[in-house]
């Protein structure tokens, strides 16, 4: 009987060495556990600020504004302008410019904004020539700075001008095409709107005027 236990147990003892290597196996092929998400979340990038809005100037201010233009007479200015005072600039062979009285202010939307529109006549000293044009001016120092944006035919008034909607409504007399050039009788309400910075006229509707 001694001998039988033995044995025995010697065959447990192997049966044991035999089992672990398997079960060594089995454990070390168990995949991992899947590492838990982790959400990121970002700070969204700070919001660059908005430009300044530059004031515009009171139709009072336009008075003595300094006027600039790419069309003439006010392009040979150049950058510098042409300095107005109290409404008026005489300049080199007779040349006068004169600060009309229809004045608005108001906001054209796109690159223009809130805006003072005003008028100017040029003319020279010794010929019948008048021409009115329009002007848009803002305020970015001390003194009011004005850009002629287009101007009309010759001896064409403009009698209103005004801001609503974000358009520019402008009333001024002219005449037929093939009408003679010495009077007016065309009454035209012409509405224009912001394109990039610059004024295009979307519209016009005339009525007959008799001075």
């Amino acid at each position: 009987m001694p001998h039988l236990r033995l044995r025995t147990g010697r065959l447990l003892v192997a049966s044991a060495l035999l089992l672990s290597p398997l079960a060594a196996c089995k454990n070390s092929e168990e995949p991992a556990a899947a590492p838990s998400a982790v959400t990121v979340v970002s700070e969204p990038p700070a919001a660059s600020p908005s430009p300044a809005a530059v004031p515009a100037p009171t139709c009072a201010e336009v008075r003595d504004a300094v006027v600039r233009g790419l069309i003439d007479p006010y392009y040979a200015f150049g950058d510098a302008g042409a300095p107005l005072l109290e409404g008026m600039h005489s300049g080199e062979d007779g040349l006068v410019l004169a600060v009309q009285k229809p004045c608005a202010t108001g906001d054209l939307g796109g690159e223009l904004g809130t805006v003072t529109v005003g008028t100017i006549m040029s003319s020279v000293v010794d010929t019948t020539g008048r021409f009115w044009a329009v002007m848009v001016c803002t305020k970015p120092a001390d003194r009011a700075q004005c850009m002629v944006h287009f101007m009309l035919d010759d001896r064409d008034p403009i009698e209103s001008v005004a801001i609503a909607d974000k358009k520019l409504t402008l009333v001024y007399l002219t005449r037929p095409a093939d009408g003679p050039s010495a009077g007016t009788s065309v009454k035209r309400t012409a509405v224009y709107a912001a394109n990039g910075g610059n004024l295009k006229e979307l519209s016009h509707t005339d009525e007959p005027y008799t001075p």
